[in-house]
């Protein structure tokens, strides 16, 4: 249901050029593809975590699934430092590493966490790593939404 509703209204985000303002013919064009662009490419990487996080979350128990997408935190540090330039300080990297000792501790306890018996360590595995890469694209996703209004709008407007 989430990930249905996260990614409806995606196609209106089409019509966002055709209400912006008009100064420039070539600069219209060229901010209208450029908003095309990235807003087609932020959708789909969107589209590709919503569909992963609703796959895992079918064959995961919700507390494993809960730990697992805690590990955001790691991963939005990491591309904050990459593509934002965001220092790390002492407690964001004591959050990160206790977040990444309660995920690896489900990682090597699969057989107290797995809900289903029918699932076998090798499906659990994909699924655990198909969740942890759901995590990085949202997190990906959040740092380039925040460039994007950087580089692209030239301001932040939150």
């Amino acid at each position: 249901m989430a990930t249905l509703i996260q990614t409806a209204a995606f196609p209106l985000l089409f019509l966002s050029p055709f209400y912006s303002p008009r100064n420039n013919s070539t600069t219209t064009i060229t901010s209208t593809t450029t908003l095309t662009l990235l807003n087609l490419s932020l959708g789909v990487l969107l589209a590709i975590g919503n569909i992963l996080y609703a796959v895992d979350l079918q064959y995961l128990s919700l507390s494993s699934f809960s730990l697992l997408c805690a590990t955001q935190l790691a991963f939005n540090a990491i591309f904050s430092f990459f593509i934002k330039s965001q220092k790390f300080t002492i407690l964001s990297f004591n959050s990160i590493a206790l977040v990444t000792l309660s995920a690896s501790l489900i990682a090597l306890d699969s057989d107290r966490t797995n809900p289903k018996e029918s699932i076998s360590k090798g499906e659990y595995a994909v699924r655990f790593l198909c969740t942890i890469v759901a995590s990085a694209a949202y997190s990906l996703l959040l740092s380039l939404i925040q460039f994007s209004f950087k580089k692209v709008f030239k301001a932040e407007h939150f």
